[in-house]
């Protein structure tokens, strides 16, 4: 009866072990994705001029996915005019987190993840998230930033990491691009799965 319960301590054990490598394994994939990745940020850095962020927010909207308080919905809210307007005046000076923060009371319906990107953030303030638009449209591929069916950019202040090296300055931070539910990006997907032999 003893032998079992040992094996069985021991089989929990190597699947603890198995599981933290994976986490491990994961935490490296990821080391090595971002790696791979920092020299295309800093090329497409500052690559779109004031005029062309201001055309495209003319058709997409900055969203924040939250709760406004108790008893409100959770959805993407976008920013009032107030906080819009700030960012079409200087579009490269005004912080999505610090000086560009107040949303609307409703939110957008209707929105569906298209796809996140990984932007760069270089900051003004040393250890202060402060990014701005421009870095978000900045690493757009020229494909999605003609693409009519995004309608909103999701910025989210809580997902970044700090670049090494560049002592608290830089950051890699993720944006959501975020299409209507009628885009043809949807019916292509609805489309496909429709065409899936079960």
């Amino acid at each position: 009866m003893s032998e079992i319960k040992e094996l069985e301590f021991e089989i929990k054990d190597l699947k603890r072990k198995v599981e933290s490598l994976e986490v491990d394994l994961k935490r490296e994939k990821s080391r090595t994705d971002v790696m791979t990745l920092i020299p295309g940020l800093y090329y497409k850095y500052k690559n779109r001029s004031d005029e062309e962020i201001q055309k495209y927010l003319e058709r997409v909207n900055i969203v924040i996915a939250q709760h406004k308080g108790i008893g409100t919905e959770f959805g993407y809210y976008p920013l009032n005019k107030k906080s819009m307007d700030k960012i079409i005046k200087e579009p490269r000076r005004v912080s999505l987190s610090f000086d560009a923060t107040e949303t609307s009371k409703t939110p957008i319906k209707d929105l569906k993840e298209y796809k996140k990107i990984k932007y760069l953030v270089k900051s003004s303030s040393r250890f202060f998230l402060k990014p701005d638009i421009g870095e978000i449209i900045d690493q757009l591929v020229y494909d999605d930033y003609l693409n009519s069916d995004i309608k909103a950019i999701c910025f989210d202040p809580k997902d970044y990491e700090t670049l090494p090296g560049t002592d608290g300055e830089h950051f890699i931070m993720t944006a959501t691009l975020l299409c209507g539910i009628d885009s043809k990006y949807i019916r292509d997907a609805v489309n496909e799965l429709h065409q899936i032999e079960l």
